[in-house]
């Protein structure tokens, strides 16, 4: 590890101090063509004539004079530029000797309409709050996508993830002319829309629709891509069509085609695959398998199931690394607006198959006072989920002071899932606790519709408005599951069974509703007065059945386990507001008071669940614009954290045969404060960023777990408040800058930082309960290199090495600190003939603990490929996933008391031949 650290520091210093060029200076003088005269401020550029890429960029002195003082020797475009006047363009040659270019003559535009000009386009434009790029002066291949044209912008990076970062902010909307393509999905434009379709792609802060239509700023933004298209490029058709076939039976065909008539957009796409690539955004997947999925039981009975990490393969209809899928999908969408942007209107309709295979292994260390034992488990499941959804959106100018849009969307899953586990406890000491065999086969459906209308009117006067939101949604949703479990303890010597059909069925209504008056008090400041009213009801049936002794068939109903009961729910609200807005500040005060009744009335037991509650949710954000490229954010929230029903009396329920849920008619209301502070500077000439940010989460009353372990195995879990502060930090800081123009090269240095503390209570049998505290803390710098040069050779290269601890109050001596290390590495090399060859490689360590061995997952993917035809529009190529074999979905974290290591089935190495031809009817594309 030693030699690996000094290869870096050679590297770094390799490249900060790379030889020297020889250098001149360029000098000259700008001044009208008509009277002589002397023109300051002007704005002299430098080009790299190659490939565009800015080199140098001064203003003129009031008498007009510039000087670039040190130039490295090559071929320059120089480009004047000053208002009202036309552009100057010329190519210069840059030798030993020092060069004065003399008196540069500009002329009028106005007085050139008649004559013959030659007029350059200037690369990089800063319109306000808005930079924009000429797509011309950027160099790339020639069937390049959008993706491949923003990694050569000056500002705009992508990383390992596929996170586009434009100017030190993560984007996280790209638009097309100005509108959603396909749903919110950027990869969708940025993978499919070709670059020489493009005329400008512009960079910008998208303020709130709300602070659109009503001129107050409500201090939202969202980092925003808009690629703007060339005129020949919107009308006409184009696509790609992708097959291919591999070893081990692997498989992977898409097919997405594209119409454009002006406004009118029409687009369609196909998928059939088995090799990772389930959706148009997620091209050969790194099949990276962590944590495990979270069930939530809502008020209104709904089951709620939160998987970002894969470990269920697809239980919830998503796929995310965790084994093998299986994906049939297709989609249409259909946009359109009339010619003076009265009338718009976006619907799309897709319907997704998927099936993922997956078995996982679960290993927990459980640190318990004085009884610390070991869990683990092996599940082996198949999923399918089947996806239709519709969505569609009007916008409508009523007058010139009218706006109306409507949003209705359509959803129906249907799923069928089976899991089989076998798994126990064990001592430390590998003595056993318990053995458990279980068998889970659902069926589910469930059905969507929702329906948003937004109506603002506003005034004569500015900023004084009237807005009406009106939303409501239906969701049916039924399960037929039959369930097995047995479990054996060891203490006892008794083995319990659970052999049951399951029925569920919820049925729930929502209505919302608010209206907001705003008006203005000064010429900054802007208040407004809001009143909402939102309604819920819900039915809900949890009906578990036995086998009948002498028919065999399920119909023995278990009262025990019987959940049959309405929810309701009635929530009145009322907000308000300040906001202040100059040209460098922009501030909002606000605060929404709720008043809310929940009941949950039992069916068959005649008794009633009622709480009255009120709940408050301030707010204070802020916006300094310290320069156009430089800003401090910061925002502060609180909300009162309500316990749920379900945490007050947990449902009823024998799916997890070794817990047992109290209740607590005493739990009472907790508290949340955020914190956010956030830095972001950008320079725009030196194509520098540095951004830094800070987030954190204080919960004050919490509402957490006491949790009773018995000898045998089993445990009890209730809700409770504790009243120590727990607490969430995560920060993190970058700084990119160019080590070498001339090479592309990029350099950025970063760092992240993480700490949590939270609190929970712990007891053995009949022992008291004992407050436990988890904390951990995590500290991981960051060095990564990349360059983007069309045609040549691409890289991006990441180092993180890390510590990491993980800490138990209870068991200090099982704590533990570790070290990690994450390295990724991406290249792209072209080579004469067409040929192309690319490599993507990632490894991530971590080391070894009291009872777990130290893991290094190391997964590398490459292709060679070459294309065929004049315009390069077929390529054949060879790819090969997980080239060493040693790819595998183990994960390592903390949760409770536990530290825990799972695994998931990822796509092994496999040898795939893939042929992709782009076509193209628009004239850009020829």
């Amino acid at each position: 590890m030693a030699k690996f650290y000094w290869s870096i520091l050679i590297l770094c210093s390799f490249i900060l101090t790379n030889s020297a060029h020889a250098q001149t200076k360029v000098a000259g003088e700008i001044v009208d063509s008509k009277d002589g005269g002397k023109l300051g401020k002007a704005a002299v550029v430098l080009l790299n004539a190659k490939d565009s890429v800015l080199v140098k960029f001064v203003r003129t002195k009031e008498n007009g004079t510039f000087n670039f003082p040190q130039i490295d020797t090559g071929t320059y475009k120089f480009i004047v530029s000053f208002p009202q006047y036309a552009d100057y363009v010329k190519d210069v040659e840059v030798g030993k000797e020092p060069i004065n270019l003399g008196a540069i003559k500009l002329s009028k535009a106005a007085l050139l309409l008649e004559e013959a000009q030659v007029v350059g386009g200037i690369p990089v434009i800063i319109k306000g709050d808005t930079i924009e790029y000429n797509a011309a002066s950027f160099k790339v291949e020639k069937d390049a996508k959008v993706e491949d044209l923003l990694k050569v912008l000056p500002g705009m990076t992508i990383d390992a993830n596929g996170k586009i970062t434009a100017n030190g902010k993560e984007v996280k909307k790209v638009l097309l002319d100005g509108e959603e393509f396909f749903g919110d999905d950027p990869t969708l434009i940025t993978k499919n829309i070709r670059s020489d379709m493009v005329s400008k792609v512009q960079v910008y802060e998208k303020k709130s629709d709300l602070t659109d239509r009503t001129g107050v700023d409500d201090g939202e933004r969202t980092q925003t891509i808009d690629i703007k298209l060339k005129a020949d490029s919107k009308k006409g058709m184009f696509g790609q069509a992708t097959a291919g076939g591999g070893t081990d039976k692997y498989y992977g065909g898409k097919l997405m085609a594209n119409r454009f008539n002006g406004s009118q957009k029409i687009a369609v796409y196909g998928i059939a695959a088995n090799d990772g690539m389930v959706g148009l955004g997620f091209e050969d997947g790194q099949k990276y398998g962590v944590g495990s999925s979270n069930v939530e039981v809502m008020d209104g009975g709904g089951i709620m199931i939160s998987s970002g990490d894969g470990s269920e393969g697809g239980y919830d209809g998503n796929y995310y690394g965790g084994g093998v899928p299986k994906a049939l999908n297709f989609g249409a969408s259909y946009s359109d607006k009339s010619a003076n942007d009265k009338h718009k209107i976006n619907v799309s309709y897709k319907r997704n198959q998927l099936n993922v295979a997956n078995t996982s292994t679960y290993f927990a260390q459980n640190n318990l006072p004085e009884q610390a034992r070991i869990d683990n488990s092996i599940t082996s499941s198949d999923n399918e989920s089947r996806t239709n959804a519709a969505n569609l959106r009007y916008d409508s100018k009523l007058d010139s002071l009218t706006d109306l849009t409507v949003k209705m969307g359509y959803n129906k899953l249907q799923r069928d899932n089976y899991s089989e586990t076998f798994g126990g406890q064990q001592t430390l000491e590998g003595l056993n606790i318990t053995e458990t065999n279980s068998k889970n086969n659902a069926i589910s459906d469930q059905e969507r519709f929702n329906l948003d209308l937004l109506l603002t009117r506003r005034f004569k006067k500015e900023r004084r408005s009237l807005t009406l939101a009106v939303n409501t949604n239906t969701n049916q949703s039924t399960a037929r599951t039959n369930y097995f479990s047995s479990t054996y303890f060891s203490a006892t010597d008794d083995t319990a069974t659970i052999d049951q059909f399951k029925r569920d069925k919820n049925n729930n209504t929502t209505f919302g509703a608010s209206m907001t008056f705003t008006e203005p008090l000064s010429k900054r400041l802007t208040a407004s007065l809001g009143y909402s009213l939102f309604n819920n009801n819900s039915e809900t049936l949890n009906q578990s059945f036995d086998q009948d002794p002498i028919t065999g068939e399920y119909t023995v109903l278990d009262k025990r386990i019987l959940n049959d009961f309405d929810f309701k729910s009635l929530k009145n609200g009322v907000n308000t507001s300040l906001n202040y807005k100059d040209n460098k500040l922009t501030l909002n005060l606000s605060n929404q008071l709720d008043f809310e009744d929940v009941k949950r009335e039992y069916n068959n037991l005649g008794t009633v669940l009622q709480r009255n509650q009120t709940s408050i949710r301030p707010s204070l954000s802020g916006n300094y614009k310290i320069t156009k490229s430089k800003s401090f954010y910061f925002r502060y929230s609180g909300r009162t954290m309500q316990p749920s029903l379900t945490q007050i009396e947990p449902l009823k329920q024998n799916s997890q045969q070794l817990v047992t849920y109290l209740d607590n008619f005493d739990l009472k209301a907790g508290f949340n404060n955020n914190y956010s502070l956030e830095f972001n500077s950008y320079k725009q000439l030196k194509d520098q960023s540095i951004y830094v940010y800070l987030n954190g989460s204080q919960g004050i009353d919490n509402i957490s777990s006491k949790v009773t372990y018995y000898e045998d195995g089993s445990q009890d879990i209730q809700y409770v408040n504790i009243d120590k502060a727990s607490w969430s930090l995560y920060g993190g800081s970058g700084y990119r800058f160019v080590v070498h123009k001339k090479w592309g090269l990029n350099l950025n240095l970063g760092a992240n930082v993480q700490y949590n503390s939270q609190y929970s209570y712990l007891s053995v049998g009949m022992a008291e309960p004992q407050l436990n505290q988890n904390e951990s803390w995590n500290l991981s710098p960051n060095i990564g290199f990349n360059r983007s040069k069309a045609n040549k050779l691409d890289f991006y290269l990441s180092f993180s090495p890390g510590l990491e601890n993980l800490s138990s109050s209870l068991q200090p001596e099982l704590s533990r600190t570790s070290f990690k290390m994450n390295t990724f590495g991406r290249a792209t090399y072209y080579l004469p003939k067409d040929f192309k060859i690319s490599m993507e490689g990632r490894q991530s360590y971590q080391s070894e603990t009291q009872t777990l061995e130290s893991i290094n997952i190391i997964n590398m993917n490459g292709f060679i490929s070459k294309k065929f035809f004049k315009d390069k529009s077929l390529e054949a190529q060879f790819f090969v996933n997980d080239i060493f074999n040693k790819n595998s979905g183990i994960n390592r974290y903390q949760n409770g008391t536990s530290f825990i290591q799972s695994s998931n089935e990822v796509l092994h190495r496999y040898g795939m031949l893939k042929v992709i031809y782009n076509f193209t009817t628009m004239k850009g594309g020829k």
